[in-house]
C-alpha cells in the first residue's frame, strides 16, 4: 500500500490525511476547454495536457481522516483507489466541457443510478481486497472494515458466506446486492443528486444563452448494461457476470425526497429517453491521463 502512495504521489496526485474531513474522500473533476473541432486543436489539447501533467497541475485528489487511525484508512484507502480507477477508465462520465457548449451529460436519476454503482463496486473490492490480504498476513484492512459503522455489516457478512463454504464469487455478488439494500443508499442517492446539480448550474452558466430545451437535448439515460460496455477488455469482475442487472434495486430511487426531485427536473427538461452514453465527451482529467497514454503506448 505504501509503494502505491509512493507511485501516486509520483505521478502528481494528492493524497493527504486532514483532521478535518470525512473518513475517505476521492475528487475527480471535468476539465473545460475551448471547442476541440479540427485536428490541430485536438493535438494541442494532448500536448497542452501533458504539459499540466508534467508540471503537477493535473491532479486527483484522495482525502482521509487523521482521526480515524491506521486501520480504518488502509480499509478506505483501497475504497479510493478504486474510485480512481473507475475514473481511469471513464466510468464516472464526467462531461469535457467545451468553452460555450453544454456538454452532454447524465440526466438526474441516471447520474445518482451511476454514483451507486462505483460506490457499490468500490466498496465490494475494498472488502474481497481486504480479506485476501487478511489471509496472507496483513489484516490492517479487515480489521478496518469491521470498524468501519457503514460496511461492518457487509464485512461480516462476506466472511460468513466464505466460511460456511459458499464460492468467493457468489459471496461478492450477494453483498453487492446487500449493499443497495443498506440504509447508506439514501445518503447517497442525495449526494449523487446534489453532485447532477451542482454540475448543470455549473454548466449553464458557462453558457451565456441555453433554453431548457436545448439542454433537453443533451441528457442521456443510463441503463447498467451500456455502462458495463465501458469497461476495459478483460476488466468486469467475475461476479458480475451472477447480478440480474435489469433488477430493479439497482435502477430503482428509494428517497420520496429525491424522487420528487426528479420529477421537478424532469417535468422542467423533460425525460430523457436517448440511451447513447458514448455521446458523453469524459474529462476527469486521470480518464484523459490514460487514455492519451494508452494511445502514446
Amino acid at each position: 500500500m505504501s509503494r502505491i502512495i509512493h507511485d501516486l504521489n509520483d505521478f502528481g496526485h494528492d493524497i493527504s490525511f486532514s483532521l478535518f474531513t470525512n473518513m475517505g474522500a476521492y475528487e475527480p473533476f471535468a476539465l473545460s476547454t475551448e471547442s476541440l473541432d479540427t485536428a490541430e486543436k485536438q493535438q494541442q489539447f494532448a500536448h497542452g495536457f501533458w504539459d499540466m501533467f508534467e508540471s503537477g497541475n493535473m491532479k486527483a485528489k484522495l482525502r482521509f481522516s487523521a482521526f480515524c487511525g491506521a486501520d480504518i484508512n488502509a480499509h478506505y484507502f483501497l475504497h479510493e483507489i478504486m474510485h480512481f480507477h473507475q475514473d481511469m477508465n471513464g466510468l464516472y462520465l464526467l462531461p469535457l466541457q467545451e468553452q460555450g457548449t453544454f456538454p452532454i451529460l447524465l440526466d438526474a436519476k441516471s447520474d445518482i443510478v451511476a454514483i451507486m454503482f462505483c460506490e457499490a463496486w468500490a466498496e465490494i473490492e475494498a472488502i474481497r481486497s481486504s480479506w485476501a490480504l487478511r489471509e496472507k498476513g496483513n489484516d490492517s484492512g479487515w480489521r478496518g472494515a469491521l470498524k468501519s459503522s457503514d460496511w461492518r455489516n457487509l464485512a461480516i457478512a462476506y466472511d460468513r458466506d466464505l466460511q460456511d463454504g459458499m464460492d468467493e464469487k457468489c459471496a461478492a455478488a450477494s453483498i453487492f446486492r446487500l449493499w443497495y439494500e443498506g440504509t447508506h443508499r439514501e445518503f447517497y442517492e442525495c449526494h449523487g443528486l446534489k453532485i447532477h446539480e451542482e454540475n448543470l448550474k455549473c454548466f449553464r452558466d458557462n453558457v451565456e444563452k441555453i433554453s431548457d430545451s436545448d439542454i433537453s437535448e443533451k441528457l442521456r439515460k443510463l441503463e447498467l448494461p451500456m455502462l458495463l460496455a465501458r469497461f476495459p477488455k478483460g476488466g468486469i469482475p467475475d461476479y458480475f457476470s451472477l447480478i440480474d442487472w435489469v433488477d430493479n434495486i439497482y435502477s430503482c430511487i428509494k428517497s420520496s425526497k429525491v424522487q420528487r426531485r426528479i420529477d421537478e427536473l424532469e417535468q422542467r427538461y423533460g425525460k430523457a429517453d436517448n440511451t447513447n452514453i458514448q455521446d458523453i465527451k469524459c474529462g476527469a482529467p486521470p480518464y484523459l491521463w490514460n487514455r492519451l497514454r494508452t494511445i502514446d503506448a
